[in-house]
């Protein structure tokens, strides 16, 4: 009896050991650690951020793909996306993100000495892309990619070039890589081209102002479309399809140029990899349904795709490209 009850004693001491060092359930919460995230558009309301920014949004909000969590846009123009992206750099909160482009790159090359840079942000995703366009007028003696730049390098000067807003978007880098792909001397043809505001730049074309444009592909085939205008080629891998695939890209016509505009999604620095990937979930998830497609569809947008560590790849790569071709052209800020 004395050695039963010995026995009882002894498991119930190594019981309430084992109870007394099994580890306290854990405080820490799981990402996100508050009711609400933001998508911030760096531009006023209207534009490409901000209407890529609410349909994003939308998608998540209408198939509850965060949960209980609200997902709220907002808008913080400015400084080509800077004054949004110093402030996700600044409040360092996991919870914001922002639209952003190839601007991360670019500001900074230009001159915008308080810009971020690569180094200074977390890239989240990669969205949409819309590529761009060489618009010449309907009655232009061209009508192929070849027969432009023939005309070019037998006189640079022969041939007007405009690009809009200014130089040193993507719409200006992509006409440099063309030229450059087709063996023109980029630095001398640069001189020829001539910055025109956004509003003149088609109708410039249209009207005999200019020659030919590089563009935002979709701006320009409504012209197209409507019998005002020409697209020599497109900056795509492929054609278009339905309607406009009628329309050559620049590799078929034999220029090895690919050249995106892209839009994605960055955010501060330092995130953790639990942060980063409930971003990327859930914009994975969003952009998976049957919403999304349709939005990209009715906007014609063409989906371009990468989670954090792919978006980060392209900007390593992507941003040896832009500093050559800023540099030719005698851009780079000193």
């Amino acid at each position: 009896m004395k050695r039963t009850l010995s026995l009882v004693l002894v498991i119930i001491m190594a019981m309430s050991l084992f109870v007394g060092c099994a580890p306290k359930e854990s405080n820490v919460k799981a990402f996100p650690y508050e009711k609400t995230v933001e998508i911030i558009a760096p531009a006023n309301p209207g534009g490409g951020w901000d209407s890529t920014a609410r349909a994003l949004q939308k998608v998540i909000t209408e198939n509850k793909l965060a949960g209980d969590v609200n997902v709220v846009v907002s808008n913080l123009p400015g400084g080509n996306g800077s004054v949004a992206w110093n402030g996700l750099i600044n409040e360092k909160n996991p919870h914001k993100i922002a639209m952003d482009s190839s601007y991360i790159y670019l500001n900074r090359m230009l001159g915008m000495e308080d810009s971020p840079t690569i180094n200074d942000v977390t890239p989240i995703a990669t969205l949409t892309n819309e590529w761009i366009g060489v618009f010449v007028s309907i009655d232009s003696p061209y009508n192929s990619i070849t027969e432009l730049f023939d005309a070019v390098k037998a006189d640079i000067e022969s041939v007007q070039f405009a690009v809009a807003p200014g130089k040193g978007n993507d719409d200006h880098l992509a006409t440099l890589t063309s030229a450059k792909a087709y063996g023109i001397d980029v630095a001398e043809f640069d001189k020829n081209i001539v910055a025109t505001d956004t509003s003149e730049l088609l109708t410039g074309i249209m009207g005999g102002f200019y020659d030919v444009c590089f563009t935002g592909a979709l701006e320009g085939l409504e012209f197209v479309e409507a019998g005002n205008l020409k697209c020599l080629g497109i900056t795509a891998n492929e054609r278009y399809t339905g309607k406009y695939d009628f329309i050559p890209t620049l590799q078929e016509q034999g220029l090895d140029v690919i050249f995106p505009h892209w839009r994605g999604l960055l955010a501060a620095p330092g995130m953790s990899e639990e942060e980063i990937k409930w971003w990327n979930d859930v914009i994975e998830a969003a952009i998976a349904t049957d919403d999304w497609k349709e939005i990209l569809e009715n906007n014609e947008w063409v989906s371009y795709y990468r989670n954090s560590a792919d978006t980060k790849a392209m900007w390593e790569e992507e941003i040896v490209l832009y500093e050559s071709l800023v540099k030719a052209s005698g851009l780079m800020a000193e």
